[in-house]
């Protein structure tokens, strides 16, 4: 919908809403084909030197159930904005945008019996722990609705736009935000994907399904700030011509907060001797925030009925930032823990020759 607020039609109100249902992913039911073999789970034994302590077997004929009731899961988004125009070249605009998902996919442990425990840790913090009483056997992995799968995203966005005129343009936004709530990648590190599917991560098949949610320890600490909450995003964009010259310069600067994560330990229970804890909120933790400055030098040459050459060269991360992306380990106990393993890509230059055909 979008509505004039003044005569002059240089204010304008836009609202939109949209309902979004998740089709079939053929990796959530990929376990329960009929060709599956059992999934042995395998720690590292340091008296052996290899991995040969079980740590969990899953008979996919035996342990894993399906629910016949399964929703897909939606989403419903609204945003609600408002528009001016400034002279004949400038317009600002102000838009609240909020999402809400529901009825996300998860597993959980419908066969297992737990009692509530603790474990104390080594700088003496005391963890409560869900511990297995029953025979490991017993446990009969569902996938379903669990309760409390969700997500809220609220998002308002100030922007700016100098149309272009006299030979330049500008853009430029920021966006304050929020991402939280408990998904099949809770339990991600920090370099971790954000999505709501079990199968396997995206761009990544070789790791296999997800198994966030079969073991309720899982979901200690894991609501909270999902793993693309950005609170705080600054972007500026232009270009203007070079005078006398033909060429045009082009800038990107985009300024974002660091992706969330969440410290944790592994402890050894009945079920699982390496079991994976988040031991805070996820969120409590951030990666370094990033400054990406992009620079671009094109040129256009005429070739008449054949088209046109357009040459480039751009400057990508111009102000080298050297952000990390990822963590050698979040387990806190760890002589490793924190310490960055992978960055944002470095300064580079990139020469370019595109050919546009035809008029």
């Amino acid at each position: 919908m979008t509505a004039k607020l003044t005569t002059d039609g240089r204010t304008l109100l836009r609202a939109s809403y949209g309902r979004f249902n998740q089709s079939v992913v053929t990796g959530e039911l990929a376990p329960f084909h009929p060709g599956q073999s059992p999934v042995t789970t395998k720690g590292f034994d340091p008296a052996t030197g290899g991995y040969t302590r079980i740590i969990s077997i899953v008979d996919p004929k035996r342990n894993l159930q399906l629910d016949s009731a399964m929703r897909a899961p939606r989403t419903d988004e609204y945003a609600i904005g408002v528009d001016h125009e400034v002279g004949r070249r400038i317009a600002i605009g102000v838009t609240y945008v909020r999402k809400d998902g529901d009825d996300f996919i998860g597993w959980s442990d419908v066969g297992g019996q737990y009692r509530a425990d603790t474990r104390t840790l080594a700088d003496g913090r005391t963890l409560p722990v869900w511990v297995l009483v029953n025979a490991p056997a017993a446990r009969r992995f569902l996938l379903a609705n669990p309760d409390g799968y969700s997500l809220t995203y609220n998002g308002l966005v100030a922007a700016v736009e100098k149309r272009r005129s006299d030979g330049w343009q500008a853009f430029g936004s920021y966006t304050l935000s929020r991402t939280d709530g408990l998904q099949s990648y809770s339990g991600t590190t920090a370099a971790g994907p954000q999505a709501s599917t079990v199968g396997a991560p995206p761009g990544a098949f070789s790791s296999g399904p997800i198994t966030f949610g079969r073991d309720p320890n899982d979901l200690t600490n894991a609501t909270g700030r999902l793993p693309n909450d950005r609170p705080h995003m600054f972007r500026v964009m232009g270009s203007a011509d070079v005078a006398r010259t033909g060429f045009v310069f082009a800038a990107n600067l985009q300024i974002s907060s660091g992706k969330p994560w969440a410290a944790t330990t592994v402890v050894s229970l009945p079920q699982n001797t390496q079991q994976r804890i988040l031991v805070e909120p996820r969120g409590t933790r951030r990666l370094s925030s990033q400054s990406l400055l992009d620079l671009r030098l094109s040129r256009t040459i005429a070739l008449g009925r054949a088209g046109r050459l357009e040459l480039l060269v751009d400057l990508l991360n111009a102000l080298n930032d050297t952000a990390e992306e990822g963590l050698a380990t979040d387990n806190v106990f760890s002589s490793n823990f924190g310490q960055p393993t992978a960055f944002v890509d470095p300064r580079r230059a990139m020469l370019g020759v595109r050919m546009n055909l035809g008029r």
